[in-house]
């Protein structure tokens, strides 16, 4: 019997033309996707502003107490400064703020400083002072770079706030 001779493939992608077409707009829009949001002149307004914050709803922390907390905001802060065990500039240092930008799980109101009575309740990146404390502790609020304060998205602490129920979180 005779054999068939093998069948020709018979092309299945576009023409020439079409790809290069393809090509050329898939560049062009990733182009696009990678240009700045700012122009090189708005970029140095944009470098003095206080940058804004990301709120993390889902990251947990557990304190030294041991309480839990579900949920952060990640703001730039200043370097250098130090927590306090309470929110007043009378309580001891317990930890010193390395780097930023550094996340906050709450705040309360404390001692007013710089027209400002709001705190951070935040883990320093160093432990002074108090060790068992683990470096958890109060950042006034003129040691975070913000617009406003208290920073939007974060709830004020449980604790310190006479409308909330007492619970032995921080949720």
């Amino acid at each position: 019997m005779p054999v068939a001779p093998p069948r020709r493939r018979t092309r299945t992608r576009p023409p020439l033309g079409a790809r290069t077409r393809r090509a050329a707009t898939v560049a062009a829009l990733a182009g696009i996707a990678m240009l700045p949001l700012a122009t090189p002149a708005s970029a140095g307004a944009q470098e003095d502003a206080p940058a804004e914050c990301q709120v993390r709803p889902a990251q947990m922390h557990t304190d030294w107490t041991p309480m839990t907390f579900t949920g952060d905001v990640v703001c730039p802060n200043q370097t250098g400064v130090s927590t306090r065990v309470q929110s007043t500039t009378a309580s001891p240092v317990n930890g010193q703020m390395v780097h930023s930008p550094s996340w906050l799980v709450c705040w309360k109101p404390g001692t007013p400083l710089q027209d400002s009575d709001v705190w951070y309740y935040t883990q320093a990146d160093t432990v002074s002072g108090n060790k068992r404390t683990k470096g958890w502790g109060y950042l006034h609020a003129s040691e975070v770079t913000v617009p406003r304060h208290p920073v939007p998205g974060l709830n004020r602490c449980t604790w310190s706030d006479p409308l909330m129920p007492r619970t032995t979180t921080g949720e």
